[in-house]
């Protein structure tokens, strides 16, 4: 893998492993209320005249801030020892394992009576 390809990956296995914990505590980074076309900073209530209020860019731009990071911190890091792991099952296994916990915590409201 080229040091492109790697970081790449590391990207996609932090924001999978990131944006599961996000979406569950509602670690939103912004709020879009779409009838309004207002942005608010952080998590905000719905405004007023029916409007929904929208956590899932702010979980989006929360993953994508830390997964950043933790990639900028990655780079830093010699090539010869990112060598030694298996990225691209890496990436697949995240993603697989976050998509189970999101099931899991969205499971009371698929089985709500």
């Amino acid at each position: 893998m080229t040091k492109t390809e790697r970081l790449a990956a590391i990207f996609a296995v932090a924001f999978a492993i990131i944006y599961a914990p996000t979406m569950d505590y509602n670690w939103t980074a912004a709020t879009y209320h779409p009838i309004q076309g207002i942005w608010q900073f952080g998590r905000a209530p719905p405004l007023g005249g029916g409007s929904p209020a929208m956590y899932w860019y702010g979980f989006v731009i929360t993953s994508a801030l830390g997964a950043g990071v933790i990639t900028a911190l990655a780079a830093l890091v010699p090539d010869k020892m990112l060598d030694r792991v298996p990225w691209r099952s890496l990436t697949w296994i995240a993603t697989i394992c976050s998509i189970i916990y999101i099931g899991y915590v969205l499971l009371p409201y698929a089985t709500k009576t």
